[in-house]
């Protein structure tokens, strides 16, 4: 047997399944069964009929999505292939049988199934008898890699077992993948078949009696890995009991290793031994009913944890927002987009953890309500038997989905409290921007104060300065030919003056009207009558204002018989409604 791969739990000495096939007589089996199995690979179009409710077309689909998910899904090293068995109360072998297997070849043999020589019957013979409880660990090195399985194997797995075609669509989250997949997705699926089983599937020589139910669902439980990050871990579940024979089979997909532990030490030496008990019919069904309190509770841990976890971040990202003085005085923290987007994974992740909890909480009522109803079934032999059994499995569902509840309500207060604090940051932001643009307009509206003065005192030199410099040209001379040197003299003194004082208060004046020019032509909301038109303007030239008044006063010198005027813009001549009463529209 070839040596187990890293993470791979360690193989023990196991009834070698060559020798099992040769020292054991075949099995007589059903021609439909033995002909669905040879075809393991059309899987699941290969079923017996009247195993599953789906119609032909619906399984063709079924097969064309395994096809295109073949590629992500299985691994294609064959030196990675390896399933996990364990088997326990196996015939002629004892209470525990184990093994892992790595090819297709041995896979068939440890099932006890060999195909008939001749290709053209297309049936298989079988070796060996189900055990009474049968664990298949199909696993991948993390939740994000290919199953370490090949697709032969599992159709094998699944076409041999008869399980239900829905449990694909468990299976499609696993696989290579860059980022998780399908991680709100949860479900519960379920069959019954208590009465007038298909005489393909009585098979008294696999001890199965074609009465059975056989349930597919999945939970979600969290990690904590290496890097201290928690991640959301997803797991596939199958179970099949047969209520004649009391014989159980489990299909276990994970990402990991974990379960599989878990699962050996229920079983084990150290395990209860009602866990393991196989002496009746309600010993075999009360210990088919801890592994779903296993693979329950174990969806149910470390939850605290992750949420604990996640308040931890949520308050060093943005307790000061809260908590920080934000007075005058004080310097507080100061906060940057990449705050707010830290923010907004941390919401995500718990609206994430909602949704999956919620998920696992829909799962285990639906497995609660479903014993609950088998129970009061009374097709099922064991109702009345295993009533008390049945309820403390209820029981200790109904705590599991307790304790998922309080974690949900835990979990969306924290999602409000993210948002709100998200939302504090922006206003933070908001306020911060504003006061950045208040300093702005101050220095702006200093600024422009003192060009303001600047440009007075430039306005009252301005005339001066080109006067005078006018004056010093040899256009117009006063000098006297007597004083060379130059003389004080009154009359150009006299001259200066009388064109600088005037031309200084023109300049004034035109700058004082074409800053008031400027102010009317920016003036917003005005509103004019012109006759019974109300004129509404952003921007009223002068002019127009003055032939509007002029119209609106000989409007009034001849009255009309309409006393409703009509709202117009001036910026597109379309009426915006009338006015009544004659008023204006200013109000």
């Amino acid at each position: 047997m070839a040596a187990s791969a890293s993470n791979s739990p360690p193989t023990v000495s196991s009834p070698n399944p060559t020798a099992a096939t040769t020292t054991q007589t075949t099995l007589p089996l059903p021609d439909a069964f033995s002909h669905s199995c040879a075809r393991w690979t059309q899987y699941p179009t290969n079923l017996v009929p009247r195993t599953t409710g789906m119609n032909p077309s619906a399984l063709k689909a079924y097969f064309s999505k395994l096809d295109v998910a073949e590629s992500k899904l299985f691994t294609h090293d064959h030196n990675t292939v390896e399933v996990c068995f364990r088997d326990l109360e196996v015939e002629g072998v004892g209470a525990l049988a184990k093994y892992n297997v790595h090819d297709e070849l041995k896979l068939g043999k440890w099932l006890g199934i060999t195909k008939i020589r001749d290709p053209a019957k297309h049936l298989i013979n079988a070796s060996k008898k189900d055990p009474k409880s049968r664990l298949i660990y199909i696993y991948a090195e993390h939740s994000r890699d290919p199953l370490r399985i090949q697709r032969s194997m599992l159709t094998m797995i699944l076409s041999f077992h008869q399980v239900m075609p829905e449990y694909l669509d468990f299976l499609w989250p696993f696989g290579l993948q860059s980022t998780p997949q399908d991680v709100r997705f949860s479900g519960f699926r379920q069959q019954l078949c208590l009465k007038k089983p298909p005489r393909s599937l009585v098979i008294d020589a696999l001890g199965r009696s074609g009465q059975q139910y056989q349930m597919s669902y999945n939970l979600k439980g969290v990690t904590l890995k290496d890097d201290g990050e928690w991640s959301i871990r997803n797991a596939a579940f199958c179970h099949q009991y047969d209520v004649m024979t009391s014989r159980a089979v489990w299909i276990v997909t994970k990402g990991g290793m974990d379960l599989y532990e878990n699962y050996k030490e229920l079983t084990g030496s150290d395990g209860r031994p009602e866990d393991k008990a196989f002496g009746s019919d309600e010993e075999c069904f009360v210990s088919s009913l801890s592994p779903h309190l296993l693979f329950s509770r174990w969806s149910t841990e470390d939850w605290r944890g992750f949420l604990r976890w996640l308040e931890s971040e949520v308050d060093n990202d943005a307790a000061l927002a809260v908590l920080g003085p934000r007075e005058e005085g004080h310097h507080p923290k100061r906060y940057h987009p990449r705050d707010i987007r830290r923010m907004q994974i941390w919401e995500e992740r718990a609206n994430e953890a909602i949704v999956v909890l919620e998920g696992n909480v829909d799962v285990l009522s639906a497995l609660r309500q479903f014993y609950l109803n088998l129970s009061k079934d009374d097709r099922f032999p064991l109702g009345q038997s295993c009533l008390g059994e049945i309820k403390d499995f209820a029981s200790e569902l109904e705590a599991m989905i307790s304790d998922l509840k309080n974690n949900i309500g835990r979990a969306k207060a924290l999602t409000k409290t993210t948002m709100d604090r998200k939302e504090l940051m922006k206003q933070y932001r908001g306020d911060e921007s504003a006061e950045r643009m208040h300093r702005l307009n101050k220095n702006m509206e200093e600024e422009a104060i003192v060009v303001r003065i600047v440009t007075l005192v430039t306005l009252i030199y301005l005339p001066a300065t080109f006067v005078s410099t006018f004056f010093s040209t040899d256009i117009v001379k006063y000098q006297v030919n007597d004083f060379p040197e130059g003389k004080f003299n009154d009359m150009a003194m006299y001259r200066w003056l009388q064109v600088t004082l005037p031309l200084t208060f023109l300049t004034l004046f035109a700058a004082w009207a074409a800053k008031a020019w400027a102010s009317n032509q920016s003036q917003e909301g005005s509103v004019l009558e012109v006759g019974d038109v109300v004129v509404v303007s952003d921007r009223v030239p002068i002019g127009e204002r003055l032939l509007g008044l002029g119209q609106w006063v000989r409007s009034r010198r001849t009255p009309t018989q309409s006393t409703a005027k009509t709202l117009l813009p001036t910026t597109s001549g379309v009426p915006l409604g009338p006015v009544a009463g004659g008023k204006s529209a200013a109000g």
